[in-house]
């Protein structure tokens, strides 16, 4: 995902972080909120017909989904342009593996930001 946000202008770093069983991954930049919204659309629309990505679960007018394999994407849209200043850009990815070792669907070459801590599971 970091190669397709890089192909519509939007650079994020990543900040991987995996437990046994379930991962997580955060892809996070600033982009001009003039175009933050359409360049999310074009990348998720790139990731369904260039990577095999395909709609994920309905979560509403103002988040996009996607799924490959066990990996979900999700990012939020900004909406309408208030101060013409970046806005933060933050996707989230998450898998659900047997595997103790997560890996992302695609490679990328961003260097890991520091992994954070993940949420305690819900039961």
């Amino acid at each position: 995902m970091t190669s397709i946000l890089a192909a519509e202008g939007i650079t994020v770093e990543r900040e991987p972080s995996g437990v046994l069983g379930r991962c997580h991954e955060r892809l996070s930049g600033l982009h001009a909120q003039e175009t933050v919204d359409a360049a999310l659309k074009a990348a998720f629309a790139r990731a369904r017909s260039d990577y095999g990505w395909q709609d994920g679960p309905d979560l509403g007018e103002r988040a996009l989904t996607l799924r490959k394999g066990n990996w979900t994407v999700t990012s939020g849209l900004l909406g309408e342009p208030i101060s013409g200043l970046p806005v933060p850009v933050i996707m989230s990815l998450t898998c659900v593996d047997g595997d103790d070792t997560p890996t992302a669907p695609t490679a990328t070459t961003t260097p890991s930001a520091p992994a954070l801590t993940p949420a305690p599971a819900s039961s």
